[in-house]
């Protein structure tokens, strides 16, 4: 098995970095053939393995998929794939830490603006809207030629927004309705742009951004939302009568939602 092994190296020429035999020169010492075939054993045992990893995370089996990226980070610290799809697979804080890493040792990877993106996400859910918002512009400015470019600015608008900049937010919002006006990141940008003029407490301008939604939305179970807030909105603005048209109309088409339950236990505003 030996001199088979052997003999098949020895028709692989050698890489610079290798040991030539010192008593042969051009040939390749049996240690260097030794070292070069477990290499390549090694490598090819880290691309299956990875691959399986991929594939279980691909077929929803998160358990089993944590413990296989964890073997690979266990061989390689800095593995990009594992770390990425573990902070796919964790709580936020665990998360945002693969994210950085991935960030700090190879920043140009496919990747990377995908941990980016995570870790804007997580700023925002845990409202460190401040360092969202850095980490928004970083990621607009790094990656330019993302394909997260629509996420990218949803959630840089969110992160503003929750920053108490609406204005800065209700333009990155607008921005992306005019650079992708198809985006599916269309409905959710709409309605941030209302909710900037909430956090402005122009409560009539709100109220008419929702509304007209309303017509787009007939057989979508969205409008209950967007009913609610408007209603909500003309309350505000001292429009009682407006919000109770727009009430019943909720009431109407979803009589069994939360926001119709808390209309009829007078919840309202």
């Amino acid at each position: 098995m030996i001199v088979v092994l052997t003999r098949f190296l020895r028709t692989i020429p050698c890489p610079t970095w290798m040991v030539r035999c010192i008593c042969s020169p051009g040939t390749v010492c049996r240690g260097s053939l030794f070292m070069c075939f477990f290499l390549v054993l090694s490598l090819s045992a880290q691309d299956i393995t990875e691959e399986r990893a991929l594939a279980l995370f691909n077929a929803g089996e998160r358990d089993r998929a944590r413990e296989a990226f964890e073997e690979i980070l266990a061989a390689d610290p800095e593995n990009p794939v594992a770390l990425y799809h573990l902070g796919q697979l964790s709580a936020d804080k665990d998360a945002e830490q693969h994210y950085l890493r991935l960030l700090y040792n190879t920043p140009k990877h496919v990747y990377a603006d995908d941990a980016l993106l995570g870790i804007v996400q997580i700023y925002c859910r845990l409202s460190r809207h401040s360092d969202a918002v850095k980490a928004g512009n970083r990621l607009m400015a790094s990656y330019p030629d993302t394909d997260r470019n629509d996420q990218a600015r949803y959630w840089l608008g969110r992160a503003l927004l929750g920053n108490n900049q609406p204005k800065l937010a209700r333009l990155t919002f607008l921005q992306l309705l005019t650079v992708n006006p198809q985006t599916e990141y269309a409905l959710r940008a709409r309605l941030g742009i209302a909710e900037t003029y909430m956090a402005e407490a122009s409560f009539v301008v709100a109220a008419r951004t929702y509304l007209k939604m309303e017509p787009e939305l007939r057989e979508s179970d969205t409008l209950r939302i967007v009913l609610y807030r408007a209603g909500q909105c003309l309350e505000a603005a001292g429009k009682a009568r407006e919000a109770g048209q727009v009430y019943h109309r909720l009431m109407d088409r979803f009589p069994g939602s939360d926001e119709a339950r808390r209309l009829r236990d007078g919840e309202g505003n």
